[in-house]
Formats: C-alpha cells, structure tokens, sequence
C-alpha cells in the first residue's frame, strides 16, 4: 500500500509486472542518471463530497531504496528546491 514514511519520504508499490530488471523497474531505479524527472500524485483514500478525493502535487521525488520484485516495493525522498 502506497503511503507517507515520514514528511519527506513516500512508500510506493509499483505493479505486479515490474521488477528491478524489467524496462520501468530500470528507469525508476536510474532516473536520475537517465535524466528522467518523477513527480508525485498523491490521492487522499477518503471521498470529497461522495466522489474519489484529487490527486494532491507533491513535486518532484528522487528513488531511495527498493524492496522485492513483481510488485517492487520503493522508497522516494521528496526533492527540495535546491535539487
């Protein structure tokens, strides 16, 4: 389940097809160096007036750490203005 670790750090777990060695698990891993930008949408999982909540911009992340494989379980550390 995708959630907040702390202030700056976000849980996400990718699909069940991804994988450190598959293409998306790659890119994610070494977006930086590929020079790919990931930019976090989170959605709040309650209703807003008995619809699906917005997503809320969270600005651009930078890949931590992962964990396992089909689905990846990954860490990203929000970017600060200076990044």
């Amino acid at each position: 389940m995708d959630h907040w670790i702390d202030d700056t750090h976000f849980h996400w777990q990718s699909q069940n097809a991804t994988d450190p060695t598959s293409k998306r698990g790659d890119e994610i891993i070494r977006h930086a160096a590929l020079g790919i930008d990931i930019h976090l949408f989170v959605r709040d999982p309650k209703l807003a007036v008995g619809k699906a909540a917005p997503f809320t911009y969270h600005g651009r992340v930078r890949y931590q750490s992962h964990q396992g494989s089909r689905p990846m379980s990954i860490v990203f550390g929000l970017q600060s203005g200076a990044d």
